[in-house]
């Protein structure tokens, strides 16, 4: 690696990022993106409940190997997780179900339905629903890199002190 992909790697040791590196310009600007959903707008449950689910939506083994324990920090318990991967929205209150509808609409339909949105409106703030937006659509891209490319797991989950400080 060049001294700047070094510089890279270190913010996220991962092999997510070897596999970024592969790309000549994208590495600071995906890594920048991840971690900035650290500090934005929705609360670190609500993160990773939609990173979990676009994990299981998308059966991306990685996702839901890196974010397993941050979930749990977040205060999801096993039996939540599971009932997250699952989608069972009747599992939940009004506020976590409408979330999770929102969720598979948006990876399964692209554009949520009209119904769903005004649901959200009720939860969250026009700030969190366009944060949520993207965080789908940035997980569903990692989740596809991922796959496309067979990155193995890592062998345990990787610290995000370089990235979120």
């Amino acid at each position: 690696m060049t001294e700047a992909q070094q510089a890279q790697y270190r913010r996220f040791p991962a092999n997510l990022t070897r596999a970024l590196l592969r790309t000549r310009a994208s590495t600071a600007a995906y890594l920048s993106l991840g971690a900035s959903f650290a500090h934005g707008a929705l609360s670190a449950r609500n993160r990773e409940l939609v990173i979990l689910r676009v994990g299981a939506l998308s059966q991306s083994a990685y996702e839901r190997m890196q974010h397993l324990p941050i979930a749990r920090r977040a205060g999801w318990t096993d039996a939540d997780i599971a009932a997250i991967e699952a989608g069972r929205q009747q599992a939940f209150d009004a506020r976590t179900a409408t979330l999770l509808r929102f969720v598979d609409e948006c990876v399964y339909r692209v554009r949520v339905s009209d119904a769903t949105l005004a649901d959200l409106k009720d939860f969250l703030t026009e700030e969190e629903i366009a944060e949520v937006t993207l965080l789908v659509g940035h997980y569903m891209m990692t989740a596809r890199f991922l796959e496309t490319l067979g990155v193995e797991l890592d062998d345990e989950p990787t610290s995000w002190s370089g990235l979120v400080s």
